[in-house]
């Protein structure tokens, strides 16, 4: 009971502090799941968010799911998987009442503006901490420049499956 209730209040503060989309989730997850409570190794996070970014679904949920299995089960994946959901929910039904009255402020503006950086700053360190557990060497280097260049050289419009599946195969040459 005690797992359920930890796992319940771990990724209620992930789910409460993932504005910004999945990304803003990594480093959260990885705060919470490797430092605070130690339920996964740094290594391990990394396997997560492979497989996390694999399956169908945010990153968010299907890390919530993985981390509350492997601690406490199915009951384990249940409880964290809602209690990732649960802050969105419950503040997405409150704001949608007030939402059109505020939305034209400027000072909701100015707001949204400072959370952006601040997001922005999140999926930095994300990538920042997933790169320093997964890039070990110049070959890891080049394979996720390489992969870079590709996502910018056409704006993001080249499928970012075909990205993945390019690398894995290059992976499986490479390494």
């Amino acid at each position: 009971m005690a797992a359920l209730l930890q796992l319940f209040a771990s990724f209620a503060l992930i789910g409460l502090g993932a504005y910004g989309g999945g990304l803003v989730t990594i480093p959260l997850i990885q705060h919470e799941v490797v430092t605070v409570r130690g339920w996964l190794a740094a290594e391990e996070m990394s396997q997560l968010l492979a497989v996390a970014q694999m399956t169908p679904g945010p990153i968010a949920i299907n890390g919530a799911t993985f981390v509350g299995y492997r601690v406490a089960g199915i009951p384990g994946a249940v409880v964290s998987t809602v209690a990732v959901l649960l802050p969105s929910l419950l503040i997405l039904a409150v704001l949608v009442r007030i939402v059109d009255r505020i939305a034209g402020s400027r000072h909701v503006g100015r707001v949204r503006g400072g959370l952006q950086i601040g997001v922005l700053s999140l999926i930095l360190f994300a990538v920042w901490s997933y790169g320093a557990v997964v890039v070990t060497g110049w070959w890891e280097f080049a394979l996720a420049a390489g992969a870079f260049g590709v996502l910018v050289a056409t704006e993001g419009k080249v499928q970012p499956a075909l990205v993945i599946l390019g690398c894995g195969v290059l992976g499986v040459a490479l390494f």
